[in-house]
């Protein structure tokens, strides 16, 4: 459990920062900033951590 909420945790803000970088270089609207960028990547977050669950169980 640990692991996968430290694997879900590297991976969220590895796409939080891709993400706004993302944003910044193709300069998206000023109406996408850091707090709707958050929100994506909470949900993001936990995608990744119940597909790390998933992927535990079928082995």
């Amino acid at each position: 459990m640990k692991q996968r909420l430290l694997q879900s945790f590297l991976a969220t803000i590895l796409y939080l920062m891709v993400a706004n970088i993302g944003n910044f270089l193709f300069g998206v609207t000023r109406r996408f900033d850091w707090t709707t960028t958050l929100w994506e990547s909470l949900f993001f977050f936990i995608f990744i951590f119940l597909l790390l669950g998933y992927r535990k169980n079928k082995k």
